[in-house]
C-alpha cells in the first residue's frame, strides 16, 4: 500500500471518529428514547469532587452511549441483527423436543425463539421480557408492610377495603418462554407476597380463576406485543372481581355485565403498536401483530359526570366517548389509545347503580380497561394511580372525604413498585 493510500485511510478513519464526537457535542442532547421507553442520561455534572468519584465516570460513560449521533439508527440496526435467523436460541432444543406429543389445550409449540434487546421473541409472534428467577423477599417485605399499614388504616374510618391481585402476562404465559428461560419464581414470589398479608385483608385472587384455563385459553387472554392483557382478559378478570367482591362485603351485592352485553368484534386494519414491540423498533410487523379483540357495551356507558385529570395535573377530558374506546379510522392503536392511557385521576358518577356507595380505587395499568365496567356498579368512582403525584398521601384522602369503599387493585409481577408508595412524604 503506498503512502498516499495509507493518508487517505487514516484522514477517512479520524474523520468518522472526531466527526462522530464533535456531531454528539454540537446536536442538542435528546431527553427520551421512545422506542426504549426511557429517560436518556444528562451531561454529569463537573467538579473536582465529582472526578474523584468513580460514579462520575460511570455516568459520563452512560451520558455519552446516550447521547451519541445516530444512536437510534444504530440500535435499530443491532436489534435487526439479533432478531436474524442466525440468532436461534432454540435450534438444538427445537431438534430435541420435536418429536414430543402435544394437546392443543397446551397451547403454541415453540418453535423459535431469540433476545432481541433483553426482550424475548417467540415464534416471530409474541414479546417477553428477559425472566427474573430470584424471589426478591426484602423488597416484598417492605411492599406488604406499606400495604398492610393503608388497609389497616382505612378500615379504622370504617371503609371496606379490597386488594385486588391480577394476574400477570408474565406469570400466565410462561409456557411461551424457551425451557432455559422458565422459572417458577413468579409463582413463588407472588405466594410469598400473600403470606405476608395481614389475615383480616380482603384479598381478591383474580388468579385463581385463571389458573383454571388451559394454556391455550390463556393465550387469548393477553396481547402479543405488550405487556398488558386483552379486553376478553380484563374483562373476564372484571366479571371475577365483582363477583367475589359481592361475596365478601357487607356493603355491595351486584352481578358482573355478561357477554350477551358486549358487541365483540376484531382490529382487523392499523397498526397495533405494542409496549415490547416499539422498544424493539417494531422487530414483529405492527400491521399484523395484535388483531386484538374490541368490545363495545351494547347499550353505551352514560355517565352523570365524568372528569380526567392528566399526569401533570390538568383536566384534559369530559367526554367518556372521546377518552375510552376503538376509535375507527385510526391507522394506529395502543393499549393506551384504547383504554384511556394512564392518568393522575377520573372521576365516574353513575345515578343508575343500584347503591349509594363511594368508591375508591388506587391501580396500576392493568386496570385501565375495566374502570368504565366497575363504574356502572357504583354511585360514585374515584380512580387514582398514585405514581403520577409528586406528593400524595392515602391517609389524607381517606380522612378528607368518606369512601364507604377502597379497591386497591394491582397486576401480581408489580410486587415492589412505586404503587405501593401510599404515603411518599414518609418515604423520603
Amino acid at each position: 500500500m503506498n503512502k498516499s493510500i495509507s493518508i487517505v485511510y487514516m484522514v477517512t478513519f479520524l474523520a468518522i471518529i472526531f466527526g462522530f464526537g464533535i456531531a454528539s457535542i454540537i446536536l442538542p442532547d435528546k431527553d427520551i428514547s421512545t422506542s426504549e421507553n426511557r429517560t436518556l442520561s444528562k451531561l454529569p455534572y463537573i467538579s473536582i469532587e465529582a472526578i474523584s468519584n468513580r460514579s462520575f465516570f460511570e455516568d459520563m460513560n452512560q451520558y455519552v452511549n446516550d447521547q451519541i449521533v445516530l444512536r437510534d439508527e444504530m440500535v435499530r440496526i443491532y436489534q435487526k441483527q439479533q432478531n436474524s435467523g442466525m440468532f436461534n436460541a432454540m435450534l438444538f432444543e427445537n431438534m430435541v423436543n420435536a418429536k414430543k406429543p402435544h394437546k392443543p389445550e397446551d397451547g403454541t409449540i415453540v418453535t423459535d425463539s431469540r433476545i432481541v434487546s433483553k426482550l424475548v421473541v417467540t415464534n416471530n409472534k409474541w414479546l417477553f421480557p428477559n425472566t427474573d428467577k430470584v424471589l426478591h423477599t426484602h423488597n416484598i417485605d417492605a411492599s406488604t408492610a406499606k400495604l398492610n399499614d393503608a388497609v389497616k388504616f382505612a378500615q379504622d374510618q370504617e371503609t371496606e377495603t379490597f386488594f385486588v391481585f391480577n394476574p400477570s402476562r408474565t406469570k400466565s404465559l410462561m409456557h411461551l418462554y424457551p425451557k432455559y428461560l422458565q422459572t417458577d419464581a413468579y409463582a413463588k414470589s407472588k405466594n410469598y407476597f400473600l403470606s405476608k398479608l395481614d389475615k383480616h385483608i380482603n384479598v381478591v385472587n383474580i388468579g385463581d380463576k385463571f389458573d383454571t384455563f388451559t394454556k391455550a385459553q390463556l393465550e387469548e387472554l393477553y396481547l402479543e406485543t405488550d405487556h398488558h392483557w386483552n379486553i376478553k382478559g380484563a374483562f373476564t378478570a372484571y366479571q371475577e372481581m365483582i363477583t367475589q367482591i359481592s361475596k365478601m362485603s357487607t356493603k355491595f351485592e351486584d352481578k358482573p355485565m355478561s357477554l350477551s352485553d358486549i358487541h365483540v368484534s376484531q382490529l382487523t386494519t392499523g397498526s397495533f403498536e405494542g409496549s415490547y414491540n416499539t422498544q424493539i423498533n417494531y422487530a414483529l410487523d405492527p400491521k399484523k401483530a395484535d388483531r386484538t379483540i374490541i368490545y363495545e357495551p351494547r347499550t353505551p356507558f352514560t355517565f352523570n359526570n365524568f372528569e380526567v385529570i392528566n399526569k401533570d395535573g390538568q383536566q384534559t377530558v369530559t367526554n367518556f366517548n372521546e377518552f375510552y374506546g376503538f376509535k375507527k379510522g385510526r391507522s394506529t392503536y395502543s393499549y393506551g389509545t384504547i383504554y384511556g392511557g394512564d392518568r393522575r385521576k377520573i372521576t365516574y358518577e353513575n345515578s343508575n347503580a343500584n347503591n349509594k356507595l363511594n368508591v375508591l380505587l388506587l391501580k396500576d395499568s392493568f386496570m385501565n380497561p375495566i374502570t368504565p365496567y366497575l363504574a356502572q356498579h357504583f354511585t360514585k368512582l374515584t380512580v387514582l394511580d398514585n405514581r403520577y403525584y409528586s406528593e400524595f398521601s392515602l391517609k389524607k384522602i381517606l380522612t378528607s372525604e368518606h369512601y364507604d369503599m377502597l379497591i386497591i387493585a394491582f397486576h401480581d409481577d408489580n410486587l415492589f413498585s412505586g404503587t405501593y408508595h401510599f404515603e411518599k412524604k414518609d418515604d423520603n
